[in-house]
């Protein structure tokens, strides 16, 4: 498939973008391990490349990252553009073929029509993932078991509603939330329950995961939910429909998340 050329134009702004973070997060990785709490790569880039860029958003962990909107008109080939923006941030930025990209919609006849097409491997877009992973990709659901070898040895994306994020609606908090409770099936990325120091020493790495607290011992257990797995692997998130989630309460959602970038795509960017 052959890109139009507003959507080559537009990829290449966002390589340019993608290369400046590159360079920058280059730079830092040759100051000394212990000297760089005070550095960020994404500040580096806005301060010197690109100053007008108002939005400068944080994850639950403190650390800013970078959240950008293509503005693509109905029928502008949305899915292809989030699918090559996935192959350029896994090249340019991440520098590697695996690792998990979470594909967030609002309506559930995209979502369907989405999984559908990465799905199918005679498909165009799978057929570019497994391009981008050397054939290695894989595709979930909430629900579904993901286990770390998955996401370590493939190009896992997840597909969610945006509802399944929105922990901060009406006063339900994450409780009511699938996403937010304990589940057997991502033990894989969580200490045992009884390592209690492995515990302690996750939260002190990652401080919003959820835990349970067992007051009598003063012990806490970090939670096997499929949000706290998000929040260990620095993902990459596509959020369609960007401006849909750009109410407050959904902003502060994703941005507990803890991703690494939020690529999003709208016809009507706020």
């Amino acid at each position: 498939m052959i890109l139009k050329d507003y959507q080559t134009n537009v990829l290449g702004s966002f390589d340019d973008f993608l290369k400046a973070l590159s360079k920058s997060k280059s730079d830092i990785e040759r100051i000394p391990e212990d000297m760089r709490a005070d550095f960020s790569y994404v500040s580096k880039t806005y301060d010197s490349e690109y100053q007008q860029f108002a939005d400068r958003p944080f994850t639950g962990t403190g650390e800013m990252y970078p959240r950008v909107c293509i503005k693509v008109p109905t029928g502008g080939g949305k899915t292809l553009l989030a699918v090559e923006a996935i192959r350029r941030h896994q090249e340019k930025l991440q520098k590697k073929r695996t690792g998990l990209v979470v594909w967030i919609v609002h309506r559930e006849s995209i979502y369907r029509q989405t999984i559908e097409k990465l799905s199918d491997k005679n498909h165009f877009y799978r057929q570019l993932l497994d391009q981008i992973s050397g054939g290695k990709t894989l595709v979930f659901e909430k629900g579904d078991r993901i286990r770390k070898q998955d996401t370590d040895e493939n190009l896992c994306v997840l597909m969610l509603m945006v509802q399944s994020i929105d922990f901060n609606r009406g006063n339900a908090g994450t409780k009511s939330l699938n996403t937010a409770k304990d589940s057997g099936g991502y033990t894989d990325f969580f200490p045992t329950d009884n390592r209690h120091d492995e515990h302690e020493k996750l939260i002190e790495q990652i401080p919003n995961l959820d835990y349970i607290e067992d007051s009598l011992f003063t012990r806490r257990i970090v939670k096997t939910s499929l949000a706290n797995l998000i929040r260990t692997q620095k993902v990459l998130i596509i959020a369609d429909e960007m401006h849909r989630m750009m109410t407050p309460s959904r902003m502060e959602s994703i941005d507990s998340l803890n991703p690494a970038f939020d690529f999003g795509l709208s016809a009507t960017p706020k």
